[in-house]
């Protein structure tokens, strides 16, 4: 890749149309290079693990806005954590309020009970010694259920052990801090090759090489830009087309496929405009084929080649006779016009 491929990559990659140039290069001044937000490093292909250059934000800009997203995890951290103690200070008043309910449910419900089991005892004065023994029997029966787990217990520990004298957990804990290890130096590897890149730093430079496109006399060009180019076109038409005109301006080429050269052409040509005028600037999906895609279906019309076409023969005898391209071709348009 040549030097004209690289620079032209990089063009593509980081240029963009600002709408507010003054005050962006007056902020350019007051900060310091590296911290701009417009600020970015282009790392040119060192064609082992990349063809194309790559675009990444300088180290102080980077350092820069981590700390910023750390400020707002902490502020969400510390909002979130305010929320919670809210919320939990409700749920104690609530379940103040509920325990308040239970325990005069659970009064009345004693006292029910008490009523109960006094009335009972009148009609059942053996209750007592029937309790006493169901007692005995239940006692018993969790006398052997313990046993019976305590032995239950036992043998699980015999087979953990045995199983674990013939596991291999230890050994993929091993391999898989191995593995860990080998990415953990891999990514430092990474790193380290990106930071030994070379890198092109672009400051201002994304948005002043555009700007010329508006304003030619930045480069010594004694000429308008291309809203004033647009504005003279129209002008130079009748005026019964004018208003339509400005209705209807499309943007081909790869210099409109830059961010914010749509938007930038809009609002300078609505201020030269007309006030009457409505403004509208069209932007296709492709600009850099489109103004060919059209020529293709122009030329695909029927009666294309008759009217607007000329053959080698005679193309050279009225070059013979004297004519110029202009002559030519002025000529042909208006044997159409009159027909």
């Amino acid at each position: 890749m040549d030097e004209y491929h690289i620079v032209n990559d990089a063009k593509e990659q980081l240029s963009f149309v600002s709408d507010k140039f003054d005050s962006e290069m007056k902020q350019a001044h007051v900060t310091r290079k590296g911290l701009r937000w417009f600020d970015r490093e282009y790392l040119l292909p060192d064609f082992v693990s990349s063809s194309r250059g790559t675009v990444r934000l300088p180290a102080p800009l980077q350092r820069k806005r981590e700390m910023e997203k750390m400020e707002e995890m902490k502020l969400e951290l510390e909002r979130k954590k305010k929320e919670e103690e809210e919320n939990k200070v409700s749920d104690e008043e609530d379940e103040g309020n509920d325990q308040q309910i239970d325990d005069d449910a659970a009064e009345a419900a004693v006292d029910m009970d008490v009523n109960d089991t006094s009335a009972k005892k009148k009609q059942n004065p053996d209750s007592k010694r029937q309790r006493k023994e169901k007692g005995k029997k239940k006692a018993k029966k969790r006398s052997k259920k313990r046993k019976h787990d305590s032995k239950k217990n036992d043998d699980d520990d015999e087979v953990d052990m045995s199983d674990g004298e013939d596991s291999d957990e230890e050994s993929d804990e091993q391999r898989l801090k191995r593995l860990k290890v080998m990415r953990d130096e891999e990514r430092k590897r990474r790193e380290r090759e990106e930071r030994e890149r070379q890198a092109l730093a672009m400051s201002v430079e994304r948005f002043a090489i555009p700007e010329v496109l508006f304003r030619p006399s930045d480069i010594g060009m004694n000429c308008g830009g291309i809203v004033e180019a647009i504005v003279e076109s129209i002008n130079a038409c009748d005026d019964i087309y004018r208003a339509a005109m400005y209705n209807n301006i499309l943007l081909v080429g790869g210099n409109a496929t830059i961010p914010g050269f749509r938007e930038r052409v809009e609002s300078e040509l609505r201020k030269l405009a007309p006030t009457n005028y409505p403004v509208r600037v069209y932007l296709p999906d492709d600009p850099v084929s489109f103004a060919w895609e059209g020529a293709v279906q122009f030329s695909q019309q029927d009666g294309f080649q008759k009217q607007f076409s000329i053959d080698r023969v005679s193309w050279e005898a009225m070059k013979k006779a004297g004519k110029d391209q202009s002559g030519i071709w002025g000529e042909r348009m208006n044997n159409i016009v009159r027909k």
